[in-house]
Formats: structure tokens, sequence, C-alpha cells
């Protein structure tokens, strides 16, 4: 068994960015194992009842999966639950589903929403994943028409909106509901700052994440999270 818990994940998936933006914000003590995206099924743990990243696993053998209840269970079991505690339950519950249901969907459009963005984005994602030699090549080469032409263009006609305006309408709707506090959560992030902190952090390896930058409340939240995190 390992020493320390583990977290395997793909470096360019946001439900993995979510699990390690509170992972870094608490400062625990883990280990990064990288998944080969073509190997998933193969190599990860909880495989294969469950196929999907990230995967959470304790020092025990503990196998905790998809991302949201891994926040929950690191929350509860290393922080004494204070990320998830709210004097506002439906509050707190309304904007963790709404964060997980529009955040997470508006990534794919931004990275991947002009066949020229696909492409840069596919070639990153095959520079920073595990992939092998030839899968590798294979994704950064072949993976952006079906990105671009099958998924990202079919969320962003369902929309109807800009990518950009899309992230800007978001990050005004979320930090509106801080009714005038720095962060969701109030004086101090909590769980949900935490969600939504991580799908918009998972597009900062890419250029299009200067398009975020022009959001000055959303980055005024965004710079006060990434402050917090201990690495």
């Amino acid at each position: 068994m390992a020493s320390t818990p583990q977290l395997h994940m793909l470096y360019t998936c946001p439900f993995c960015w979510k699990v390690r933006s509170l992972l870094e914000h608490i400062g625990l003590e883990h280990e990064k194992v990288q998944v080969n995206p073509m190997k998933a099924k193969k190599q990860l743990p909880s495989a294969p009842e469950w196929t999907k990243v990230p995967v959470w696993v304790e020092a025990n053998g503990e196998i905790i999966t998809d991302s949201t209840p891994i926040m929950k269970h690191i929350d509860a079991k290393y922080n004494g639950g204070s990320l998830w505690a709210s004097e506002d339950d439906a509050r707190r519950d309304k904007w963790l589903e709404w964060a997980d249901l529009h955040m997470s969907k508006a990534t794919i459009p931004i990275l991947y929403g002009s066949i020229t963005s696909a492409l840069k984005t596919t070639t990153r994602v095959s520079k920073l994943e595990n992939f092998g030699f030839i899968s590798k090549r294979l994704y950064a080469w072949a993976g952006f028409p079906i990105m671009w032409g099958i998924i990202a263009r079919s969320r962003v006609k369902k929309d109807g909106r800009k990518p950009k305006q899309l992230w800007h309408d978001l990050l005004t709707e979320f930090t509106d509901s801080f009714d005038g506090a720095e962060f969701f959560g109030g004086k101090a992030p909590d769980l949900v700052d935490l969600v939504a902190f991580g799908y918009m952090r998972s597009i900062s390896p890419y250029p299009q994440f200067s398009q975020l930058t022009e959001h000055a409340a959303g980055m005024a939240w965004y710079r006060a999270i990434e402050a917090t995190l201990k690495v």
C-alpha cells in the first residue's frame, strides 16, 4: 500500500483540477499518479467498475471516485468538514450544482470553440499528458477535428453565445451571488469556491485563459483563491 494518499489524474482534466485545488488549498500531502489517457481502463485502481479520473486512493487502499464526492471526502477526513459546512445548505447545494453543470460544460467551448484554438489545445494536451510515443502524435493531429467539429461546435451552437461571452456571463452570475463578500463562502473560500475555481483553473495552461482575465470581478476572486494555495 502507498504511504500517502494518491490522486490518479489527467493533468488537463477539469474535474481533476477541482480536486487538486482543494488539496493545494488545505496543503494535504499526496502523490499524483498521472494516467495514460489511452490506458485509463486498465491503469485506474477503480477499473473496470469506474474508468474515469479523478480517482482518490487512501493509504489504506480505500478508493473514492468522482470529483465532488472526492472533495467532500477529503474535506471531511482531513479538514474537519469546514469547507463543506454552511449556514445556508440550500444556497450551497444550489450553487455547487450550478458550477458542476454550467462551468464544467463551458471549458470545452473556450478551448476547442474554433479550429485554430482546437489545434492549439490538442497539441498542448499531447505534451502535458502521459501519452505513449505513438498515441501522443495521433491525439495531437487527430483529436482536434473531433473536439472541435463534433463536441465544441455543438455546445456553442446549443448555447448561442461565443465561448468568451459565456465565461464572462458565468463569472458575473457567480460573483454577483457573493452579495458583496470576497468569496462565495464569505470571508474565506468554501468548497463551492474551490469547485468553481478548479474549473476556471483548468483553462490556465492554455492561451485562451487570457480571455477570462478580462473579467475584473472574476479575476479578483480567482487571484484571491490562488493566494490561499499552499504549493
